[in-house]
This record gives C-alpha cells, structure tokens and sequence, in this order.
C-alpha cells in the first residue's frame, strides 16, 4: 500500500501545482486583456482625433 498511498501524495501534489499555474496564467491572461484594451481605446481616441478636420481656420 506504500506504493499506492506515495502515487495518491504525488497526484495531489501535481494536480495543486496545476491549480496553482492555471491561477497565475489567468492572471496574466487578464493583465493581458486589460492591457491590449487599454492600448486600442488609446489608437481608437488618437484616430478619431486625426479624422476631426481642422476647425481652427
């Protein structure tokens, strides 16, 4: 039974490990997200600006 309890310790020990990478990818993932908005809100203002016609003359 050795043998059987040291797999169950070592599967636990892996499927935490996994939780652990799939809570730290996920937050990367939404850092990401959150920054590629971030980015394209910035190019989508700065556009809309260049196509405004110059209303100073």
């Amino acid at each position: 039974m050795g043998f059987l309890d040291n797999a169950k310790k070592k599967l636990g020990e892996a499927v935490e490990n996994v939780k652990e990478f799939a809570g730290d990818a996920s937050e990367n993932v939404k850092e990401f997200a959150a920054d590629a908005q971030e980015k394209i809100g910035e190019t989508v203002e700065k556009v809309k600006g260049e196509d405004k016609p110059d209303q100073s003359a």
